[in-house]
């Protein structure tokens, strides 16, 4: 059931302006979603706001995270180095580094592909995915250990992780509040967190408004920048350790599609802006450039207790 917002869920404030309206330009759920910023930190999120049963029907069958990518077919490795000189492979996280393997829980899983690849470096993994098809997927394919349902479901053990990460998830989740708490309760001492999420504060954020790439309305719940996500890291006593730009042409490609159809009902995927190789080179260098210049669609934060 959708509710309205009362109190800011960063700084308890109660001055709320409107931010903008969108549609779903990426699945096509009927309507338009509206974003809504706290005057007092610029902290955004849907208004109204969903319930977590309202969320789960936005989503699609084919959802790209709950895919079958086990069975990828490995890139040639010329192929592979000519699309890393030229900047156009796709983009891989930035994981921070650990001295050797531990426990690490995937929040947001989806079907689990991240995981297998760090269970081949000999960390012990377990996921938290609240799709019970995707979960199923992973539990089957590869013999995953993958809650299905919600992280505060799943009501792991206190410091039962050296390090959990939350790759384009926690924008998801209506209660954020309550997520980092458990999360800083999950964490071990010593251990690491890492949280990635699109970039409110991006030059595209900006320069596309409605038809943002990663706005993804009404998937995304929250909208954050580093600002607000560092805030709310620290709010739950987590030290930030590092911040880094990662995206790919994604980003600039797609919003300029979404924009180009705008008078028409296609979806995001949809167009001959996304099949123009000349345009995949020129959008890959300027995301290279907005990597470089902090500036870019997506943001990972690590964190530590």
């Amino acid at each position: 059931m959708s509710y309205r917002i009362r109190d800011c869920p960063l700084c308890g404030g109660h001055d709320f302006s409107p931010l903008l309206k969108a549609r779903d330009f990426h699945y096509g759920n009927p309507g338009e979603y509206a974003l809504a910023r706290c005057t007092e930190c610029s902290l955004a999120f849907l208004d109204p706001m969903y319930d977590d049963a309202e969320l789960s029907k936005f989503y699609p069958q084919d959802y790209y995270s709950f895919a079958n990518r086990f069975s990828t077919p490995t890139v040639p490795p010329l192929r592979g180095t000519i699309h890393s000189l030229l900047r156009i492979e796709g983009v891989q996280t930035k994981d921070p580094k650990f001295e050797k393997p531990g426990r690490m829980l995937d929040v947001g899983c989806g079907s689990g592909w991240f995981l297998t690849s760090m269970r081949e470096q000999g960390w012990k993994v377990m996921g938290v995915e609240p799709s019970l098809a995707a979960a199923r997927l992973g539990q089957s394919q590869e013999g995953l250990d993958i809650f299905p349902g919600s992280l505060l479901d799943a009501a792991f053990p206190a410091e039962s992780f050296d390090y959990v990460r939350l790759n384009h998830s926690f924008e998801h989740m209506n209660d954020p509040n309550r997520i980092l708490a458990e999360l800083h309760r999950i964490l071990a001492k010593d251990g690491k967190l890492m949280i990635g999420v699109p970039n409110r504060a991006s030059v595209n954020a900006s320069l596309f408004g409605p038809f943002w790439w990663h706005l993804a309305l009404p998937l995304h719940a929250f909208s954050y920048s580093t600002k607000t996500l560092s805030q709310m890291l620290v709010k739950h006593s987590f030290k930030i350790e590092k911040v880094i730009s990662n995206t790919d042409w994604r980003g600039i490609q797609g919003s300029l599609q979404m924009f180009l159809n705008r008078h028409d009902e296609p979806l995001s995927s949809q167009g001959r802006f996304l099949a123009s190789r000349p345009a995949l080179l020129l959008c890959a260098w300027a995301a290279y450039l907005q990597n470089l210049l902090h500036v870019a669609d997506v943001i990972e934060i690590t964190a530590t207790k």
